[in-house]
């Protein structure tokens, strides 16, 4: 069976080192905002990770955490290529796409789900046996609102002189992980 190996990111509020160390990383869960509505973060409840990006962890901790923040690493963390889907992989986007595409026909008001109720959603289903939904590790490519920040924090780079086509050298890969017991890696250390 193949596998993917990368070094992760969690960013996650200060506390004391053997703390952090034993219980990171920290879950991302749903919650119920002041209007009575269910907030379910990007890519649904679990645990978030950063792929070798430290500029990102950094600056989630800065934003969320307001500079009182740590950041713990994962060292090879080893994800099975069968428990991965991988949003920024054509076949997985297929795949993902195509389960929509049946839950819409039946429901058409799901149509305007974001990506984290739809992962919930197929996450239920997998659990009453009503969908192949067997993820543990789920990874997508943020892109940030603010357009001039977007290009600078994820590495615009034209291709060639005088042509409008780029591409970016910095993308901002989260990795949400379900069930944190199944993560595998060879070291954990504060940052």
């Amino acid at each position: 069976m193949s596998s993917y190996c990368y070094t992760y990111q969690h960013t996650c509020e200060d506390g004391q080192d053997a703390y952090l160390l034993q219980n990171a990383p920290f879950k991302a869960a749903a919650k119920k905002t002041p209007k009575g509505k269910i907030k379910i973060p990007f890519l649904g409840e679990g645990y978030y990770l950063w792929e070798e990006n430290f500029v990102a962890a950094n600056r989630w901790g800065v934003k969320h955490y307001a500079n009182k923040y740590r950041i713990v690493e994962f060292q090879d963390l080893t994800i099975p290529e069968d428990l991965m889907l991988d949003l920024t992989d054509r076949r997985h986007i297929s795949f993902f796409k195509e389960l929509q595409r049946i839950y819409i026909e039946k429901r058409p008001t799901s149509s305007n789900w974001p990506i984290g109720a739809w992962i919930e959603f197929f996450k239920k289903l997998h659990l009453m046996k009503e969908v192949e939904f067997p993820f543990n590790y789920i990874k997508a490519d943020e892109h940030l609102p603010e357009k001039e920040k977007n290009e600078y924090e994820r590495g615009k780079t034209y291709f060639a002189d005088g042509l409008p086509y780029y591409t970016y050298l910095e993308p901002l890969y989260m990795l949400c992980v379900i069930d944190k017991r199944q993560m595998t890696f060879i070291k954990k250390r504060l940052l």
